[in-house]
């Protein structure tokens, strides 16, 4: 197996949008390579195939992108090493969020869209299988997908809530920690933000659960949100304990995240009744154990990557055997026990050769 990937850490998001293949394009894509399936989220595009070579599959992803030149882009996988990718991209391993949820899901959707256009072969499907399995194991026997590492992560969360529909006032999204915390909150389906601007910098969007608005205006949305965070570099407060209090009319829980240094929120507005305060230093200290816990999850979740790519290739090895067993059965029993010992000695490094001496010294238990 193949694969080549376009992904957030060589393209941004403006290169990757061009790679972001509709349904159609992505058959037309995947019946000129053969067996394939065709993977696109917005952080990556990936295609997994057998039957052609990778200067043809870069060739139709330039065509079909309109990017003339894609080499710089790229990263190429093969054989074992395109399965360990594979597998990583699915437990959630290679994303810019490590351990986000979606993936799975979208690596699933790409399968069975492939599957269900005929675009997959039985190892291809056995693969694909595979990595399924392994990520449901690294999602329920580690906390890789429930521990946020960063900042930003931890704030999107924390403002993010429950399941239900919260809208979110963002004042200040262009800074590094206030893009990523915008870039988090995006991955939360349930948010709908209102974000202010001073002018036309930060991130470009365009999306129904997104709306900008100037940043004088920022008192007249406090009311309906029920979280606003703040993270300028301002050096005056962008919210106070007088003017918030003034703008809020309807009773309800709100949480407000400061995330500035200098504080963005003046203290006093912990005071006004529903409202619970967080700063940084508490954001830091939830991240910083969230990372510690990222970690180990993380070396979990590769040593299970590790277990169930080892048996997938196994399985993988034994089905290619298959075919020349009566051939190697016919060959054997012209040779001695005694020789085949010694030509799996001549073949095998030592290590190899302790493990078949081993099974075999098993053989009558």
């Amino acid at each position: 197996m193949l694969c080549l990937s376009i992904n957030y850490r060589k393209a941004d998001a403006s290169v990757r949008e061009r790679f972001a293949f509709d349904k159609e394009k992505r058959s037309k894509l995947r019946h000129a390579l053969g067996n394939s399936v065709v993977l696109c989220t917005c952080n990556r595009t990936e295609l997994f195939f057998s039957d052609s070579d990778p200067d043809r599959a870069a060739a139709l992803l330039s065509k079909l992108s309109g990017v003339e030149d894609t080499a710089e882009l790229l990263y190429s996988y093969e054989g074992n090493g395109a399965v360990r990718h594979l597998f990583r991209v699915a437990s959630g391993l290679d994303s810019m969020i490590i351990g986000e949820d979606e993936i799975l899901r979208q690596v699933k959707e790409a399968y069975s869209e492939a599957a269900e256009d005929g675009t997959t072969s039985t190892e291809l499907n056995t693969v694909f299988q595979a990595a399924v399995t392994a990520a449901k194991r690294v999602k329920t026997e580690t906390a890789l997908s429930k521990t946020p590492a960063s900042a930003a992560t931890v704030a999107a969360n924390e403002a993010a809530g429950s399941g239900e529909a919260v809208s979110i006032l963002m004042i200040g999204s262009s800074g590094k920690i206030g893009s990523s915390t915008l870039k988090n909150l995006l991955c939360h389906p349930n948010v709908h933000i209102t974000r202010t601007s001073r002018s036309h910098s930060g991130i470009a969007l365009d999306r129904k659960n997104v709306r900008t608005v100037a940043y004088e205006d920022r008192y007249k949305y406090a009311d309906e949100a029920d979280c606003i965070i703040s993270s300028t570099s301002s050096p005056h407060f962008t919210l106070t304990a007088k003017r918030l209090r003034e703008a809020l009319h309807t009773r309800k829980p709100r949480l407000l995240i400061d995330l500035a240094v200098p504080h963005d929120i003046e203290r006093g507005v912990s005071e006004l009744d529903g409202v619970r305060l967080i700063d940084i230093d508490d954001i830091g200290a939830a991240a910083q154990q969230g990372c510690e816990l990222k970690m180990s999850a993380a070396e979990q979740a590769e040593s299970i990557i590790e277990e169930e790519l080892d048996e997938l290739l196994k399985k993988l090895t034994f089905r290619r055997f298959l075919p020349g067993l009566a051939e190697v059965k016919r060959a054997a029993g012209k040779l001695t026990f005694e020789k085949l010992l010694y030509k799996l000695r001549d073949g095998l490094n030592s290590e190899q050769f302790s493990a078949v001496l081993d099974i075999i010294g098993k053989l009558e238990e």
